[in-house]
């Protein structure tokens, strides 16, 4: 999980960790989630948008390349995404506990992780 809010993150962090999965994160820093993307063995991933270091596009795109399901956060809306990432899963901030839940939901099934 990419996310450098210390809160969301351990919101998110405990909505996963609710579900019995494990969370690789969360990570604040571009090129820790870079590393992190292109290593180790994931299933999903869930990205904020703006992270320290810019934007986690270049994440996206090692994680597209992998084949992995994720489920992108922001604030803004999806026309401000790349075109490439258009068709992701997008979870609009803020949400509330419910739209976390469905969202990670969601993921996890086109994961194939059993909820």
């Amino acid at each position: 999980m990419v996310e450098d809010e210390s809160l969301v993150g351990m919101e998110i962090e405990g909505a996963i960790e609710d579900l019995g999965h494990e969370v690789v994160g969360p990570i604040a820093e571009l090129h820790e989630a870079l590393d992190v993307a292109g290593s180790e063995a994931l299933c999903c991933a869930i990205l904020d948008i703006n992270i320290r270091g810019g934007h986690s596009y270049p994440v996206a795109d090692i994680l597209k390349e992998r084949g992995l399901p994720m489920l992108l956060m922001t604030g803004y809306d999806r026309q401000t995404l790349p075109d490439r990432l258009h068709g992701e899963a997008l979870l609009a901030k803020p949400f509330t506990a419910e739209q976390l839940d469905t969202a990670i939901r969601n993921l996890c099934a086109r994961a194939a992780i059993s909820v």
